[in-house]
């Protein structure tokens, strides 16, 4: 019997690379095909207008000033739809992005045709005019006026900006403009030749300066910033190969990239799902109501059924750990699945909000499934709570995950940290009331009194930061005794304010434990700072819950899953300080951390299987009853079964305040 084809099941996703305008650039009528935030993302000016082949351009005998110009040209474009504060829905949304992706049509028409300095010259009016953007009126003497018009001005796409890239008055001024400013950026030099920017290269002609007289004639030196780095380079291209690599060393972030390692070996040791039968894509819509799933082009078919069968187990584990029901796996049928269609480079997996779909790649998707899919649920949930993204970056609309987010980045204080803690604040307290005491008493002191009133002032002031009471009464006599001038009332208030605080500090020498970043919000943010991301991603809502719900998992599952959470303790790196000391940084729960995590978790389920967004049954297959128990599970609600869940709460709150009727003003006749 021949082995099965496995080919897209199910709805097609849509979206993939494999079935986009990648290579033709992106039209109005493409977005008829697109969702609202496909639509947003999507319209960017690359995407439309595909950046050019400057160098081919080049190659084919384009003047060096009429390239830069078209470059000048395309770059003075917005980067997407800039959208005026009367665009307030999706339908007018909408007709902005076409709007956007048919103009910058209209100036690649344009554009691309241009071949010479005089064709540079009509641009402008080619665009302009042409398009009824622009009208042209007579202007003082020779030289011609633009007037908007009010097709132009309803187009935000037509910018000054825009204007003066296009517009070119003679050849001597494009000389000097496009020309000149090429050679001096070095547009068009191969990137191996490019001297970099801030660097010069100079011959030694054996005349001027030459640090210790010790240069030879004919080399080169460099230099940045009139500061002289290396000389005696015996050529130019020596020169230049040592001004690229000091350049490449000094421009360096520091940053390590971080990709997940490829699990060596992928073990499962649960129990046996598939009965020995190879799963095929009807098992992923029929067992967990999956809206659809596809494959890279590039899987070949012994791949998609590893893949299949895997993916099957996996998902079947996480059902069981979370003690839900298999369709509930696919977020009430709304979550596709995609096996190496879908990612590019070195990433692991990754979740698509725009079309609702998990990617696993080929060579390193494996163990992160549990990961990618709380990414999909947490997208869910902000939908069902009206977030406008993911609801952990929204977390004070749900409660239960405002107590997870607290509960992964802060801890209780230890009593040894609330007393470091509190004996720096004290510290800080006693210098700013010493100050104050000093401000309102030491020029008087200082003027009038004599050493035993320098000795008085400073027994005084010392019992003022002791917080003895009546010390700042004394401060005031003391000062109208030698100056004749009491403490004005406003600092006076002050120093006594000081007074009660140091009290305080001196009656309850104890702290009151407070909060203190947890390990993990710590290790993450050293991540981010250790790690190329952009900006906040290790730190991040989204992305902290989702490696720490992939360590809830794995501490649910009484065995291995490989597929599902392999890769959820990855997160490791090592770092470096100045002095050269390493560091390991583990960005992920641990310890007492990750059982107060967990709980969050485990608030969070329950309260989801009160809502029947998760639902359980009184049977669950193929795990072992002694591993979590359905009676403890229920016990892990927020409210007693009698009890809503806090969504159902929270919509019951909102349906409240939409039934109170808003009172009408009512105007009062005039008397």
């Amino acid at each position: 019997m021949p082995p099965e084809l496995h080919e897209d099941f199910g709805e097609k996703i849509g979206g993939a690379k494999k079935d986009l305008w990648k290579d033709r650039g992106l039209y109005a009528d493409d977005l008829d095909g697109m969702n609202e935030r496909e639509a947003e993302k999507y319209v960017k000016k690359d995407n439309v207008w595909k950046k050019p082949d400057y160098q081919a351009m080049l190659d084919e005998g384009i003047p060096l000033g009429v390239v830069f110009f078209m470059k000048k040209a395309r770059d003075s474009l917005n980067a997407s739809p800039q959208y005026p504060y009367r665009d307030n829905t999706p339908e007018k949304r909408l007709d902005r992005q076409k709007q956007y992706i048919e103009t910058v049509r209209e100036l690649q028409a344009v554009v691309e045709g241009v071949r010479t300095v005089e064709d540079v010259m009509q641009v402008c009016d080619r665009f302009f005019l042409d398009n009824g953007y622009l009208e042209k009126r007579h202007g003082y003497g020779s030289t011609p006026a633009y007037q908007g018009t009010k097709k132009g001005s309803d187009n935000p796409v037509i910018t000054n900006k825009l204007f003066r890239a296009l517009r070119v008055h003679s050849p001597a001024e494009f000389e000097r403009d496009y020309t000149r400013q090429a050679q001096k950026e070095q547009f068009g030099v191969a990137k191996d030749q490019k001297v970099p920017r801030g660097y010069e290269l100079h011959l030694y002609d054996g005349k001027g300066y030459s640090r210790n007289r010790d240069w030879k004639e004919g080399t080169y030196y460099v230099t940045k910033s009139y500061s002289i780095l290396q000389d005696n380079l015996p050529t130019r291209e020596a020169a230049l190969r040592w001004a690229q690599e000091h350049a490449k060393g000094r421009g360096k972030s520091g940053k390590q990239r971080f990709v997940p390692p490829q699990l060596e070996h992928i073990t499962r040791t649960g129990p046996d799902y598939r009965n020995g039968q190879e799963i095929v894509g009807q098992h992923y819509l029929d067992t967990f109501g999956f809206r659809g799933g596809e494959f890279g082009n590039w899987l070949n078919q012994n791949d998609r059924q590893a893949s299949l069968n895997m993916g099957f187990e996996a998902l079947k584990d996480l059902a069981a750990a979370l003690h839900v029901s298999d369709k509930d796996i696919a977020y009430q049928g709304t979550l596709a699945i995609a096996f190496g269609a879908r990612g590019s480079g070195n990433a692991a997996a990754h979740y698509e909000p725009l079309r609702k779909v998990i990617n696993l790649t080929k060579m390193h998707g494996a163990g992160s499934l549990a990961h990618e899919w709380w990414h999909g649920l947490d997208d869910y949930l902000g939908g069902k709570m009206g977030a406008k993204g993911f609801l952990s970056d929204n977390a004070h609309l749900y409660p239960p995950m405002k107590k997870l987010i607290d509960a992964m980045k802060f801890k209780a204080e230890t009593p040894e940290q609330a007393a470091k803690r509190a004996e720096v604040q004290n510290a800080r307290l006693v210098k700013q009331a010493e100050a104050w005491a000093d401000s309102a008493m030491k020029y008087a002191v200082d003027r009038y009194g004599d050493d035993a009133v320098k000795e008085q002032y400073a027994s005084l002031k010392a019992a003022f930061v002791s917080g003895e009471p009546g010390s700042v009464d004394k401060l005031s006599d003391l000062k109208k005794t030698i100056s004749g001038h009491v403490i004005p009332k406003s600092e006076r208030d002050q120093l006594h304010n000081y007074e009660r605080i140091m009290r305080e500090i001196k009656e309850n020498p104890q702290p009151t434990p407070g909060k203190t970043p947890t390990d993990y919000y710590r290790n993450s943010k050293k991540m981010g700072e250790n790690c190329e991301r952009d900006g906040g991603y290790w730190e991040s809502n989204v992305e902290m819950t989702a490696r720490a719900f992939a360590c809830y998992v794995k501490d649910r599952l009484p065995y291995q899953s490989d597929y599902l959470v392999g890769h959820a303790e990855s997160c490791v790196t090592i770092a470096f300080d100045k002095s050269g000391h390493s560091e390991v940084i583990r960005a992920y729960p641990q310890g007492e951390e990750r059982k107060a995590i967990n709980a969050a978790f485990d608030e969070i389920v329950a309260d989801l299987k009160l809502e029947r967004i998760f639902t359980h049954t009184a049977e669950i297959t193929a795990l072992e009853a002694s591993a979590i128990p359905l009676k403890d599970v229920a016990q892990l609600s927020l409210f007693g079964s009698d009890k809503p869940s806090v969504i159902g709460q929270l919509a019951s709150a909102k349906a409240a305040e939409k039934a109170v009727p808003t009172p009408k003003k009512t105007h009062e006749p005039e008397r």
